[in-house]
């Protein structure tokens, strides 16, 4: 049974576990450029990426480069998602110049990394931390709660930089990145290594997330306790296993603490 959080306040735990993106911080892609190709707009990073590429191979319009950019993004997405193992950002761009079949340059480990740097700075620049995010979770680590981050993302360096962009990791008592772990959530390993790192047992926290695969599956499996944040209204009949939260918003979590 789905507890109603506007009556029931929430049992104590010791320490609450976070998702990053799209719990804490927020994407906004209205941040990227339009790219309009075929009748299709949308916006992603491939044209900053493309600006580094460009330097090394002038003879390859965007329209060519375009399709193994997205293409191999998907294929990426396919390969974590198989054994839920997580691959640096890095491995993605490989796959998109062996798919481009063009001879290496001379320096093709400088352009892989440049073209990382390109899209991950784009995509930090689509980051927001909402004041009233931020007005939580001060209130929770005033409150005695130990707090925790375990995130889904394939390039590090970039998460703790926007961690420290918006002064997030003094909350922050253990901070767990995908790519540091080598494997992904909803996979077992990630969430025990946050738990095994607290010292606690999983009944003792909760994890909140807006992924309900990665998020609430994961959690718990492993026995924690799960807060969905269900951003997209999707369907809150039959979930299995059903968490025993579910907001819209991040900050509604107060509202039964």
């Amino acid at each position: 049974m789905i507890l109603a959080v506007h009556i029931y306040k929430m049992k104590k735990y010791s320490a609450i576990i976070f998702d990053l993106f799209d719990t804490i911080l927020d994407f906004n892609f209205n941040h990227l450029p339009t790219v309009e190709l075929k009748g299709f707009r949308s916006r992603t990073t491939s044209k900053e990426v493309y600006e580094v590429f460009r330097n090394y191979h002038p003879e390859i319009g965007f329209t060519e480069f375009y399709d193994p950019f997205i293409e191999s993004y998907n294929e990426f997405q396919e390969i974590k998602l198989e054994k839920f193992k997580e691959f640096p950002n890095r491995e993605r761009f490989i796959l998109m110049l062996d798919k481009m079949s063009l001879p290496p340059v001379q320096k093709q480990d400088l352009l892989i990394d440049q073209m990382v740097l390109a899209h991950m700075n784009a995509l930090a620049g689509c980051i927001e931390y909402p004041q009233k995010n931020k007005e939580l979770l001060d209130h929770l680590k005033g409150e005695g709660y130990r707090l925790a981050i375990v995130s889904n993302f394939d390039y590090a360096p970039t998460a703790h930089k926007l961690l420290e962009r918006f002064e997030l990791k003094p909350l922050f008592e253990e901070i767990i990145i995908s790519e540091e772990v080598g494997w992904r959530k909803p996979k077992n390993i990630i969430f025990e290594s946050v738990i095994n790192k607290l010292g606690i047992e999983p009944k003792d926290a909760l994890f909140v997330g807006d992924n309900f695969n990665a998020d609430v599956v994961g959690s718990k499996a492993l026995g924690m306790d799960a807060a969905w944040i269900n951003r997209k209204n999707e369907s809150e009949s039959n979930l299995n296993p059903a968490p025993e939260y579910i907001i819209k918003k991040l900050p509604e979590l107060r509202d039964f603490i």
